[in-house]
């Protein structure tokens, strides 16, 4: 068997004709009992798809399918059918021709604050689609590196996420 050798890019570095910034590789959700190929996640620039005061959704209303610690994606869809603003204000981007932006999930938002917390604000904690309870969500905080469950009508900041196949990193 021959290997073909693969070179990817920095962390943190612009992927051209892709819209985000290199955050990480994944292992991709299983669905329907499927595991999914990995996939590089991919975090949206600052000044392109990140939104301040915005809250998750309504206090005390379940929001169904948004418990994935992994599958952003699902999470994402079930809150824009629950009309929640921080999945809304995701899903209205395109950037760089791509509009399958979302909002990450715990287990995102938790690797992207591994390997590139630079790319992110000290000010204020970052929402995920990860609900925790009908009154409560997940946030990561970049100034200390906290994580907590909050409560969905306070406001914080949302920043665009997407995966793209790992074929499209070789340089």
């Amino acid at each position: 068997m021959k290997v073909h050798p693969v070179t990817l890019p920095a962390f943190g570095a612009a992927i051209p004709g892709q819209g985000g910034i290199f955050a990480a590789i994944l292992r991709g959700p299983t669905v329907d009992g499927i595991e999914q190929p990995p996939f590089a996640l991919l975090v949206s620039d600052a000044s392109q798809g990140e939104f301040e005061d915005i809250t998750w959704g309504e206090y005390g209303k379940d929001v169904p399918g948004t418990s994935s610690r992994t599958d952003s994606k699902a999470n994402t869809d079930a809150m824009v059918l629950a009309h929640c603003p921080a999945a809304l204000k995701v899903r209205d981007l395109t950037i760089d021709g791509h509009s399958d932006w979302y909002l990450p999930s715990l287990g995102e938002l938790n690797s992207a604050a591994a390997n590139v917390p630079e790319l992110f604000s000290t000010d204020d904690y970052y929402w995920t689609s990860t609900q925790g309870s009908r009154h409560d969500a997940f946030v990561q905080d970049f100034e200390d590196g906290g994580s907590y469950w909050v409560l969905k009508v306070y406001a914080h900041r949302v920043r665009a996420f997407r995966r793209i196949s790992l074929e499209l990193l070789n340089t």
